[in-house]
């Protein structure tokens, strides 16, 4: 029958079809360098998963992919926890910051819907605040004396590095009292030798201060739910 030939040839075409859809390695290869890092970046919001890389999770099968946000881990064992990683990042517990030196009526934090906004408000990172790019990879990026509080969870990270700015801005959550946080960050800054004038702004714990063209401040307070948020701005460090 005349229409028998044509078979191979459909079947011909159909396989070269199919073989279309593979992805092109050196696209893939060509891929903005941001994006595959953010799809290759540990899940920053729980401490316990910053070791695992979860770029493929997608692909594992078991079910439709999810993006859902881990819940923020609290009780007295994860304070314990965190606390047991202060005293080793420390060399032992941190001692009591010193009280607060003045009082602001509103904190710049709370008015600041935004990293960028946050930025905006302080004059040591304003220059900058206009260049922040979002992504959790500048968590990991903040200045090594002052980095985000042990076990907590990451919750906005926004930063920039180039031949004029320096800037890095994190919120994050804990269930650390806000008076321990604060406790932590004037160690490190006495350590590190940098200002840490303690202030409170509204109901916000603040500590921090300005180094020349740069400096860096922490935004610390008690949510509704009993969690502590902080927000840590740091410029020229």
């Amino acid at each position: 029958m005349p229409s028998r030939p044509l078979i191979p040839i459909v079947l011909l075409l159909a396989l070269a079809a199919c073989g279309k859809g593979k992805p092109d390695a050196d696209a893939l290869a060509g891929r903005d360098p941001a994006v595959a890092g953010a799809l290759a970046d540990p899940v920053m919001a729980d401490p316990d998963l910053t070791s695992q890389n979860r770029g493929n999770a997608a692909l594992s099968g078991g079910g439709p992919a999810s993006g859902e946000i881990p819940p923020d881990k609290r009780g007295q064992e994860e304070i314990d926890r965190a606390k047991a990683e202060v005293i080793t990042l420390l060399g032992r517990t941190a001692p009591p910051a010193p009280m607060a030196e003045a009082s602001d009526a509103v904190s710049a934090a709370v008015q600041a819907p935004t990293a960028a906004a946050l930025a905006r408000a302080l004059p040591f990172a304003a220059p900058c605040a206009g260049k922040l790019a979002y992504s959790a990879v500048w968590a990991a990026k903040l200045p090594a004396k002052l980095p985000v509080y042990p076990r907590a969870h990451v919750r906005e990270a926004a930063g920039v590095d180039d031949a004029a700015c320096h800037l890095r801005v994190v919120r994050f959550i804990t269930p650390v009292a806000v008076a321990d946080v604060i406790d932590f960050y004037h160690a490190l800054a006495t350590a590190a030798q940098l200002p840490a004038a303690r202030r409170k702004a509204g109901d916000d714990q603040v500590v921090g201060g300005v180094k020349g063209s740069g400096g860096w401040m922490l935004f610390a307070r008690q949510r509704a739910d009993g969690l502590s948020e902080a927000q840590l701005v740091t410029a020229g460090l």
